[in-house]
């Protein structure tokens, strides 16, 4: 079904070896980079070689090296990959984002990687899927059936009775189908530590907590704190005994220091960061997750509304009271930069990840630079991948991007995508005949 499901949308597809059929012979590929940027907290080099094997970099060398460069036994064919005019970098992480939500339309979620993937994502970590969904699609990547982004997936988001997850909000149960996240709304302590744990049974890579309102969902609660003190704290108590992280929906300065004082890893959205829950996350070591390109998706839905982003009145007073309200972007992210927060790349809804790279330097006054960072080397030690992910180097995963022109000089150059290799297989390049990726939205913030 996974095979026949990625066929039908033009997705890689691999097949398993049938019987005791001799391993394929590794197959080499050899990058020609113009400009190297293995590691976005250092200086660009140029004209470098990468050398991969399989899904695995082995070396990367200065000049343009040939098929001498391979160690014997000398395969028979080495692929070339010529990059000598572009700029070439790690895959980027995608720290939050949405593949199947909320509904459990796996095709969906086969378009929405192919999409990710061709943006430039070679990581994300999903924020709220359905499980049905976004685990087999997990681990269909993993097994090589479909091409796409590596994936660590949540799950269901965490969410009390009524609460921004909970979509049963102004609706009987029985006009939804199926039941909407009945794994996952929890409510006293006993009820969120059990939900917590069958999120993990389900195959969570870490969990995701909504510990505040949302302004997308159809209730009418406010942006406040969610969860009870002693419920958040055993959400996260659970999640960490059972070695996983937790992310956490947060707009209000109320609960972010709410989630932060539980003991959270991480903090998604942040809308109204100040000084105070700032310096809190600095002292925590709290990742601060900002989507800011959620807010230009948000606004667009409510200009240009489709059927696939419903909007309602309640919805549109909402977001347009919470940006009237809230610090300015550039302001909350001065604070995030002065307290020396480790800054993630999420794409949230209704963009791909460099849409988020580009916002956080117009948008949020971050340098190219950071932003790179953020969307690399920060990504890669938010979801404890740094030892395969976030920098180009002998050991790590073939994940390699490239841009006609410089991002580092010009950050509009991140919509110039020109080549994206994933775990060492092509996803993008000139020959591949992809146009532009257009984002596919569903649901946002």
């Amino acid at each position: 079904m996974k095979a026949f499901l990625a066929a039908a949308l033009g997705l890689s597809v691999s097949c398993p070896a049938r019987g005791a059929e001799p391993p394929a012979p590794s197959h080499w590929t050899i990058i020609h980079a113009g400009m190297l940027l293995s590691d976005a907290r250092t200086d660009p080099q140029p004209k470098m070689s990468i050398l991969v094997k399989d899904d695995t970099i082995t070396a990367i060398r200065d000049g343009y090296v040939g098929a001498e460069a391979i160690p014997a036994p000398k395969p028979e064919h080495v692929k070339m990959v010529e990059l000598q005019n572009q700029f070439v970098m790690a895959g980027m992480v995608d720290a939050h984002t949405h593949i199947v939500f909320p509904n459990l339309d796996v095709a969906i979620g086969l378009f929405n990687v192919g999409l990710m993937l061709r943006g430039g994502a070679t990581t994300v970590r999903d924020a709220g899927s359905s499980p049905e969904a976004i685990f087999p699609l997990r681990d269909a990547i993993v097994e090589g059936s479909i091409l796409g982004p590596r994936i660590m997936a949540s799950g269901s988001p965490l969410s009390i009775t009524g609460g921004h997850a909970d979509f049963r909000n102004g609706k009987l149960q029985d006009e939804l189908s199926p039941p909407a996240y009945s794994s996952a709304v929890c409510d006293v302590v006993n009820e969120c530590e059990k939900a917590t744990r069958k999120q993990i049974q389900f195959g969570a890579d870490q969990v995701k907590v909504m510990a505040s309102g949302g302004v997308s969902d159809d209730s009418d609660t406010g942006l406040g704190p969610a969860f009870s003190e002693a419920e958040l704290k055993a959400i996260v108590v659970t999640a960490h005994r059972m070695h996983r992280t937790v992310m956490a929906h947060a707009l209000s300065a109320e609960s972010i220091e709410a989630a932060v004082d539980a003991g959270v890893d991480s903090v998604e959205h942040g809308d109204f960061l100040n000084e105070e829950v700032a310096r809190l996350m600095a002292q925590h070591h709290v990742f601060f997750d900002p989507t800011l390109y959620s807010l230009v998706a948000l606004q667009n839905a409510i200009d240009h509304p489709t059927p696939s982003i419903p909007m309602t009145e309640k919805n549109i007073r909402k977001f347009r009271t919470m940006m009237a309200t809230a610090p300015r972007i550039a302001e909350r992210m001065a604070l995030a930069k002065r307290f020396g927060l480790a800054i993630l790349a999420g794409s949230d809804n209704g963009g791909i990840i460099t849409d988020e790279v580009v916002a956080l330097v117009e948008q949020g006054h971050l340098s190219p630079r950071e932003a790179l960072v953020a969307s690399t080397v920060n990504g890669a030690d938010a979801l404890h991948l740094s030892g395969q992910i976030g920098t180009l180097a002998p050991g790590k995963s073939a994940d390699v991007i490239a841009f006609d022109g410089n991002p580092l000089t010009n950050i509009e150059d991140c919509h110039k995508l020109h080549f994206v290799m994933a775990r060492g297989h092509v996803a993008v390049s000139p020959d591949t005949g992809e146009g532009d990726p257009t984002p596919a939205s569903t649901l946002p913030k």
